[in-house]
């Protein structure tokens, strides 16, 4: 049986996900802890199969005590999940230094940064004892991988201190029966950027090669390829998922 922490699970990325995985024609039971922090909507409406079950998790990772609770109902699951997706993050907004917010930067690492650390700090090493390639997947940003855009200061901080988080415990987890790795894909036409003003995503996908941004069916193959035993010689790496124009 496979045990899937997916957090930010309401997300579309994290529903298109769970829907993927459940349209895969196998036999294996399957249990999606599945973490939200305001609206689990989208996730009740998930059609299951084979007999897996979806569970859903109320979970502020911006609150220490909000995580505690998170970890302390995972393990009336399990002792640990087999595979951790952290999609978690609050929406996208432009900052330039003038605009910098000291108390948002604060709560943007609590909850992509400090949060998955407290968490993995409690499963990751029962995931490595098993030796069974567990894994765990972490999502970046294609602006990690050149110079970013202008006015992107604290979304660049933070993502750039998850990929200093993930290739530290890659580092540590060498050898020891764990995948560990990230990807970074370019812009994604999620609910993520709603707070974006329309042309500059317009702007974004006339720009690309392609003529289009991401959507998540793009992106979650990527996902699904690092959760599964085809990844299993692959560890501490970051995926440039982007048409070639990041």
């Amino acid at each position: 049986m496979s045990v899937y922490l997916i957090l930010g699970a309401s997300s579309d990325l994290g529903v298109e996900l769970i829907n993927s995985l459940e349209a895969q024609k196998d036999d294996e039971k399957k249990i999606y802890l599945a973490h939200y922090n305001t609206s689990k909507e989208k996730l009740e409406k998930i059609q299951l199969h084979n007999g897996n079950q979806l569970v859903c998790i109320q979970a502020d990772l911006s609150s220490y005590e909000s995580v505690e609770n998170l970890i302390n109902i995972i393990k009336k699951y399990t002792d640990a999940p087999t595979h951790i997706v952290h999609l978690a993050a609050p929406s996208f907004k432009y900052m330039r230094l003038k605009d910098f917010n000291h108390t948002s930067l604060i709560k943007s690492i609590n909850i992509q940064v400090v949060s998955i650390a407290r968490i993995l700090q409690e499963f990751l090493p029962i995931m490595a004892k098993r030796k069974a390639h567990n894994k765990i997947v972490i999502m970046l940003t294609s602006y990690l991988l050149h110079t970013p855009p202008k006015y992107v200061m604290e979304y660049a901080i933070v993502k750039s201190a998850l990929l200093g988080l993930m290739r530290a415990l890659a580092a540590d987890y060498l050898g020891k029966g764990v995948n560990i790795n990230a990807l970074s894909p370019s812009m994604i036409e999620t609910k993520f950027l709603s707070n974006l003003d329309e042309r500059i995503v317009q702007n974004v996908a006339e720009n690309s090669p392609e003529q289009r941004n991401a959507v998540p069916k793009d992106i979650v193959p990527v996902i699904k390829f690092l959760l599964s035993d085809a990844s299993n010689y692959l560890h501490g790496a970051n995926l440039n998922v982007t048409n070639g124009g990041g």
